[in-house]
């Protein structure tokens, strides 16, 4: 498998946009992530070389830790892989840390410098099977234009009709599905058995 992905730089940060990890050849999508912002997967060499020289560059990434969990993820749920399973996030400027990156976005969002990146469309929504909510629990202070992005994203989804899941928090927030530390497998067990019993029943084998 590989992951694609399109980089563009405005001003001094760099955004992630339309990513998937594609698996044998169709472009059929096999299901779907919302996650909370682009982690560690950049361009290298050449392509990062473009990025800079024009602003912006789609081109082939490494698989960060995040990327290589949804592929074991898939790998556990599907027993033939041959298409691709894409990567939404609520924020798209890259950054590895949740809090800094909430606190870079609200910044941005306050100050008039977050590019315009609008939200999929119904339709583009529609085209998936299911979706994987896993945008994590951060939360901070002052993170009002974070919090609307949520609301907005459960709104399109619960729109659209597609089943959707993900490992709920006492406080009803969605997990980050590649936690740090050793839950990192226990997450894995926890997904698989959230798709097992919320999705797979629901749609064609």
């Amino acid at each position: 498998m590989k992951a694609i992905a399109t980089f563009q730089q405005i001003g001094n940060e760099i955004y992630r946009t339309n990513t998937y990890i594609q698996f044998g050849t169709s472009s059929q999508s096999l299901g779907a992530a919302v996650m909370l912002n682009p982690g560690s997967a950049e361009l290298k060499g050449e392509a990062r070389r473009k990025l800079f020289q024009t602003g912006a560059h789609t081109d082939e990434v490494n698989l960060d830790r995040t990327m290589k969990q949804l592929v074991k993820f898939m790998q556990r749920t599907h027993t033939k892989l041959n298409g691709r399973f894409y990567i939404y996030n609520l924020l798209y400027v890259r950054n590895t840390i949740g809090k800094e990156a909430i606190a870079l976005f609200e910044s941005l969002k306050s100050t008039g410098n977050y590019p315009t990146i609008t939200r999929p469309s119904l339709s583009e929504i529609q085209r998936h099977p299911w979706i994987l909510i896993g945008w994590g629990v951060e939360r901070g202070k002052n993170s009002g234009y974070y919090e609307l992005e949520k609301k907005k994203w459960l709104e399109l989804i619960e729109e659209s009709g597609i089943p959707y899941f993900g490992v709920l928090s006492k406080e009803n927030e969605y997990y980050h599905p590649s936690p740090k530390g050793p839950t990192n497998s226990e997450r894995i067990e926890q997904l698989v058995h959230a798709y097992q019993t919320e999705i797979k029943s629901s749609i064609q084998p």
